[in-house]
């Protein structure tokens, strides 16, 4: 059973990379709008005529590697979280849901290989950002074992949140702006594109209630030399505890919502 559902994945993401290489144009588009928001800003910044900002010094103080390694962290995880909210909406709106659900195949394995398909484009997005900084900026950013641990975590997080979204768009259908509004909120205060510490005073500790804020500093910290073992820990055990929040979460909303979904009659229409 097992082998099975492996083999079910493997099937879902070869789909996948099939549709998303037949429209090119909208394959291409996505991955140039990315490449020239990040232009945006790193030209914004060279406005004001330093690259190394003296708010900027906790983190190494050049701008433009501040800006790569938010990118990097930031379009990663989003690009796993969007595979993942998106996989049921997908299903349903192919009318296709209905019919898989009808066979042995878990509603699990679905979201699962819409999990992995995001990580492969997340990849994808990586790449792109460091041959971007390599090539235009001479900007070399280097992973280590601490980076990756928190990477894969953040990944485990950002699929719980992934499910919860699935689950709500399969109870209510239409979630509307929801997704780009959380994602609007968390970049203001996740020191994606800036550190929070130039946000007023009064808003900074919002910051440490996103958990999307843990992903970023926390590999901002392990890239950085003169991070501590202990700083490193801190952020590892934080993202280990939302995973297993976010996890439960998505599992117990993506169930009601089949369960809602089920008693409606309308896994067959989006």
């Amino acid at each position: 059973m097992m082998l099975d559902e492996l083999r079910k994945i493997g099937v879902f993401i070869k789909r996948d990379f099939h549709i998303m290489l037949t429209y090119r144009l909208a394959f291409s588009a996505m991955f140039l709008n990315m490449v020239f928001s990040l232009l945006y800003f790193i030209l914004f910044g060279s406005m004001f005529g330093t690259r190394t900002p003296t708010v900027l010094l906790p983190y190494g103080g050049d701008y433009i590697y501040y800006l790569l390694v938010g990118s990097i962290g930031w379009g990663f995880l989003w690009t796993v979280m969007n595979a993942t909210s998106a996989s049921l909406r997908n299903e349903m709106m192919m009318g296709t849901l209905e019919s898989v659900m009808l066979t042995v195949t878990r509603i699990s394995t679905i979201v699962i290989a819409y999990t992995i398909f995001g990580c492969l484009m997340g990849l994808l997005t990586i790449a792109i950002i460091l041959i971007v900084g390599f090539f235009l900026f001479g900007i070399t950013i280097i992973g280590n074992i601490y980076a990756f641990f928190v990477m894969f975590l953040s990944t485990v997080m950002m699929m719980g949140l992934g499910m919860v979204f699935g689950g709500l768009t399969l109870w209510i259908k239409n979630i509307g702006n929801t997704i780009p509004l959380i994602q609007n909120i968390a970049m203001f205060f996740c020191g994606v594109y800036f550190p929070i510490t130039i946000l007023p005073k009064i808003l900074q500790p919002i910051a440490k209630f996103i958990p999307f804020y843990y992903s970023i500093e926390g590999l901002r910290k392990t890239l950085q030399i003169n991070s501590s073992l202990s700083e490193i820990y801190y952020f590892i055990t934080i993202l280990v505890l939302l995973d297993v929040l976010f996890i439960f979460l998505g599992l117990f909303t993506l169930r009601k919502g089949v369960v809602k979904a089920k008693k409606d009659g309308s896994l067959s229409f989006y």
